[in-house]
């Protein structure tokens, strides 16, 4: 028997499985799945016509109504739907394949009873997914903390007029190796076509579960995405089909195929920048901005550029990536994202992996050369202050930090940027007033994270966990938590974080002293600590880790690092007298002696600010 749409929705059984189409819902016995609407709306086409072949085209037009879509979206659902219901494509018991007509639902429906839908809605709810266990563990450990200021930032809206958007991995169906780089590579390429648009904010690749898009979106509270995958035509074609999708409403908002000769990613490139400013931003209800910069024209330097951004970030890889974009900016010297790309890979080769300040000076060179071919070009200004910052040219830093604000306005990049260099300086709460003005503009932006030292250092521990878990679970996030333990007298929290992270020289020292060792106990891991961060050129970094050697009860190492900190260009006043995790070693001659080099260089940093104000930058 047959039954229309209109009946479908009030619920119906195929087999022991109940469908719920009004809210996406099928349960199988104890199983309790939420499906995807359009998932959802190709069940009930095939329940529709139980026991008749449905066509790819009839499931199109009923379920995309004839938006552009490949065959293997409808493949995926048919998949995803044999999986909920127990079945198999071997087996055909609830859905058949006809090879080239389409499918069909073999198993009988009936409508269900009443009864049925009240009983299965009185069930409690599954248990939700697992997190990783030391994220869920240390969560509940923190949630006294973190009780009393979540609320701050839940109640305040996702974003303050703008669009956030999240571009994920593509799918590479073409089942070719050669092509493997595209996944990360084209991605990449709309995310920077999407941050020319003023009313957009990109949220970084992997930001949002691909096994899980839109729950995860929902949950780091993305408000698009944006997927896609390619595959090789018969013709020797490439095609790549891009959609994206409304979050909240679960909707397809914009779809776009592109065909090309295989090795022809100038011409893709050109169409899918067509796409996205023509189709997806207005999609997006975004503005597009005019195109900055020269535009590619040489096929193999554009190819190779693509191939650097899918290397790894490691010592090896990285410097493979240097030497491919080295040869990209010979072949096409005025494409600006190359020279930015080729800046960041020289920044990670000098800053982590021995290339020393020669490459660091390679990488200013390389983000000037980028900011020079495009004006607008914000992360390669970025990255110019950072060097300035991270080199101790806090004066040179906080003059490019207001050029920067002049040039593109007020915005969440613009003033987390200044918070930075005030960090640096010492000047606490000016950094934690640009903090608060960026997150007003993006309050959920991951990159902010590194504002929750803007207070740990000042002393102002109720919001240091506000900005940390903005970037929930990552390796910056999972130290972060360490410090705030060892300041919070939270002894058991930070092992039990610690025990959870990877094996290095941080954990080797942290584990053992927080389960009480001390002296010639530690004397060897204390060592490779040394060594480890003794090394780096970050003048942040040994004031950040010193309070590690303070709690293992090696004040004198801790004192190096301090001063260590402070010749490098980091102000460590007045953080010293704030935070009280310099307590103990206050009344220290050495502390003082160091303490008085910190004021100096904070007094410098403030003259040299208040300068650039009454003069302009």
């Amino acid at each position: 028997m047959a039954f229309t749409n209109q009946e479908l929705q009030a619920g119906f059984l195929i087999g022991e499985c109940l469908i719920e189409p009004r809210t996406n819902r099928i349960v199988r016995g104890e199983t309790e799945a939420h499906v995807e609407p359009r998932v959802m709306d190709v069940l009930v086409c095939l329940a529709e016509h139980a026991g008749e072949v449905v066509s790819r085209e009839t499931l199109n037009q009923r379920v995309w109504t004839n938006l552009v879509v490949t065959d293997q979206a409808v493949t995926n659902c048919i998949s995803e739907l044999r999986q909920y219901l127990g079945d198999d494509r071997a087996t055909n018991r609830v859905i058949e394949t006809i090879p080239k007509r389409g499918y069909r639902l073999a198993a009988s429906v009936r409508l269900a009873p009443p009864e049925a839908a009240q009983s299965v809605s009185a069930q409690p709810a599954p248990a939700r997914s697992i997190r990783p266990r030391w994220l869920l563990a240390s969560t509940l450990l923190l949630a006294a903390v973190l009780a009393g200021s979540a609320w701050w930032w839940r109640s305040r809206p996702a974003t303050s007029g703008l669009t956030t958007v999240a571009v994920l991995q593509f799918e590479n169906a073409a089942g070719d190796e050669s092509l493997d780089y595209l996944r990360l590579a084209l991605p990449d390429e709309i995310a920077t076509l999407l941050t020319k648009s003023s009313d957009i904010v990109v949220r970084p690749l992997g930001y949002v579960d691909g096994g899980k898009p839109l729950a995860s979106a929902r949950e780091r509270r993305v408000e698009n995405i944006v997927s896609g995958r390619y595959y090789l035509e018969d013709d020797g074609q490439l095609s790549l089909a891009v959609e994206a999708q409304d979050v909240r409403q679960e909707r397809v908002i914009w779809r776009t195929r592109i065909s090309v000769p295989v090795g022809d990613l100038l011409v893709m490139r050109g169409r899918l920048s067509e796409g996205v400013r023509g189709g997806l931003l207005p999609a997006l209800g975004a503005h597009a901005t005019p195109v900055s910069g020269p535009i590619p024209t040489d096929g193999e330097a554009y190819q190779l550029y693509l191939r650097s951004l899918a290397i790894p970030q490691q010592p090896k890889q990285n410097e493979r990536a240097i030497e491919m974009l080295e040869r990209v900016v010979t072949l096409e010297p005025t494409f600006a994202p190359a020279w930015h790309a080729l800046g960041l890979r020289y920044y990670d080769y000098g800053t982590w992996w021995g290339g020393g300040e020669a490459a660091r000076r390679r990488s200013v060179a390389a983000h000037r050369k980028a900011l020079e071919l495009d004006p607008e070009l914000i992360a390669a200004a970025r990255s110019i202050i950072t060097h300035h910052t991270e080199s101790g040219d806090l004066e040179g830093a906080y003059r490019e930090a207001r050029r920067l604000m002049d040039h593109f306005g007020p915005g969440a990049e613009t003033h987390f940027t200044l918070s930075y260099v005030m960090r640096y300086g010492g000047e606490f709460e000016t950094g934690q007033r640009q903090c608060e003005l960026a997150r007003e503009f993006d309050p959920q932006s991951p990159r902010m994270r590194s504002c929750a030292y803007t207070y740990l250092y000042a002393g102002k521990l109720s919001r240091v966990m506000d900005y940390l878990m903005l970037d929930e679970g990552s390796y910056f996030v999972h130290w972060g938590v360490v410090l705030y333990s060892l300041r919070m007298n939270d002894r058991d929290t930070a092992l039990h974080v610690v025990r959870q992270a990877a094996e290095d020289p941080t954990r080797a020292l942290m584990e053992p002293c927080l389960q009480g060792a001390r002296g010639k106990d530690v004397d060897v891991p204390a060592a490779e600590f040394l060594r480890h961060w003794g090394n780096t050129t970050d003048p942040e970094n040994p004031f950040a880790v010193a309070p590690i050697l303070i709690y293992c009860g090696r004040p004198d190492d801790a004192l190096h690092f301090l001063e260590r900190a402070v010749d490098l260009g980091f102000c460590v006043y007045p953080s010293v007298d704030l935070d009280p995790i310099w307590a103990q070693l206050r009344d220290e001659p050495e502390f003082k002696r160091i303490r008085a080099k910190g004021m100096v260089c904070h007094d410098r940093f403030v003259r040299a600010v208040a300068a650039i104000d009454a003069g302009g930058a």
